[in-house]
């Protein structure tokens, strides 16, 4: 019986406008006027975690890569859903209650440290201090840090956490920051006096941008501006086949806005108001309960941060290494390379090889996979995103040989496929067994190369419900 394919039904209400089906340049124009960034990942306890703000914006709004932790889907955890202004900047507004649950997630935070009590006493009195009104100007200055080292926050220094010092882009398991906790930052203009007219180091001849040393002073007569080498890392030449940071290559004006430039890893003071009863005296002597309840917004400081990240599903994080090129994968800031992330999915995804192959045909035919865990299926495709069209298909994948025959993924019974079926049929949605066919001449270091899915083919075929009296409704037309 031949399917009938039916339309993708488009979501009553769309909030925001589709940017492009992959995180890579998809057209000459795109590749000439902008670089092929390389996003960063982390491999942790067998997940695929994205931290970076801009890498986890990139890769969900073009593709919709992933989904966040705290989240259903899209990465937008918020600590509140009311908003007000307070000064020139929206805040966040919180009751008073979940205030107190964020210092004592601080103090929790704090004594896993192992710090004295009288150290944690001391660090949230002044963390719990209302701070004076803020402008978008005094944001990034409110914090200032002093000479010994402690964050200064409305004149009070406040010890600095020892959760987090040393590398910010550390590879620890945990999604938690307490908010105290950075390194101790160097004058960013000490490099620049050291260089001044009295200091020998202006003296010295500088080759880059001498042509005397240099043979692209020609092209690049300045000298270069002072980038991140994190940040350059994860560029690459649009002459040759190699990242900036090696082949030598100077960044034209465009990718110079596009690298991000780091401030050593000082993180920011997130800032909240508190829903405060009101204290005056004036108004309990009115008796009025309206009066009583009122309450007040107090600017406070955040004293546990909790940062939402990126999580990638293992199809999802090897077709973005494997066939788009721009996700380089960390464990314990080591990279791994494509052999490496196939070996390690292969033994934590019992039969990575068969639902990475199916979603690499689906992801090369335009379809959105996206995980079908609570329909119990594989995937749900969805056309363009899930956040312009409800799921077409219930994707089951199965692998077989050439002759269809093989050890089925999950053994299904009449019931249990007619369950299936009519859960698929009650969300509109069709089921669709997708089947991975492997070479009969396969073997299993063959499978062990990535390069085995060039020889695997994929045959789709739509499942759809009998109904007897839908059947002879049709004859008594015909």
């Amino acid at each position: 019986m031949e399917a009938v394919f039916q339309a993708p039904k488009r979501r009553a209400r769309v909030y925001e406008a589709y940017e492009a089906p992959l995180p890579v340049p998809t057209s000459e124009q795109d590749v000439t006027q902008q670089h092929h960034l390389v996003y960063k990942a982390e491999l942790l306890n067998n997940r695929v975690i994205v931290r970076d703000p801009s890498h986890i914006q990139a890769l969900y709004n073009k593709g919709y890569f992933g989904k966040g932790i705290l989240s259903r889907s899209r990465p937008e955890h918020s600590l509140s859903e009311r908003w007000k202004s307070h000064g020139d900047i929206h805040l966040p507004v919180i009751s008073y209650t979940r205030y107190q649950a964020q210092v004592q997630l601080a103090q929790d935070a704090l004594q896993a440290q192992g710090l004295e009590e009288e150290v944690i006493n001391q660090t949230l009195e002044r963390l719990t201090q209302p701070v004076e009104p803020l402008t978008a100007d005094s944001t990034g200055s409110k914090d200032r840090r002093t000479e010994s080292g402690k964050d200064q926050v409305n004149g009070h220094e406040v010890p600095l956490s020892p959760q987090v010092k040393g590398d910010t882009e550390s590879c620890e398991d945990t999604t938690l920051h307490v908010l105290d906790s950075s390194l101790e930052q160097s004058n960013p203009s000490d490099g620049l006096r050291s260089e001044g007219e009295d200091s020998p180091e202006a003296k010295r001849q500088r080759r880059q941008g001498n042509p005397d040393y240099d043979p692209l002073a020609y092209l690049y007569p300045d000298e270069p501006k002072q980038l991140d080498e994190t940040a350059l890392a994860q560029v690459r030449c649009v002459r040759h086949d190699d990242w900036i940071i090696h082949c030598g290559c100077r960044l034209r004006d465009s990718q110079l806005e596009a690298v991000p430039l780091t401030k050593g890893g000082v993180q920011d003071y997130e800032y909240v108001l508190v829903e405060e009863q009101q204290e005056d005296e004036s108004i309990q002597s009115l008796g009025n309960a309206n009066d009583r309840d009122s309450k007040t917004l107090v600017c406070r400081i955040n004293p546990f941060r909790i940062i939402e990240h990126l999580q990638l599903g293992l199809e999802e994080a090897f077709f973005l290494v494997y066939a788009l090129g721009c996700l380089s994968i960390y464990d314990h800031k080591e990279p791994l390379s494509i052999i490496q992330l196939w070996e390690i999915f292969r033994m934590v995804q019992p039969n990575f090889e068969a639902t990475y192959a199916a979603y690499h045909y689906f992801r090369c035919r335009g379809w959105v996979p996206k995980t079908g865990v609570k329909y119990g299926s594989d995937f749900m495709l969805y056309r363009k995103g899930p956040p312009f069209y409800h799921a077409s298909y219930s994707v089951v994948v199965e692998r077989v040989d050439d002759s269809f025959k093989g050890a089925t993924l999950r053994p299904f019974s009449w019931r249990s496929l007619a369950a299936l079926s009519r859960i698929t049929g009650n969300v509109n949605k069709e089921l669709m067994f997708c089947y991975v066919i492997m070479p009969s001449n396969m073997t299993e270091e063959m499978l062990g190369s990535p390069e085995c899915i060039k020889n695997i083919q994929v045959q789709e075929i739509i499942l759809s419900r009998w109904v007897s009296s839908r059947e002879r409704s049709d004859q008594d037309e015909i």
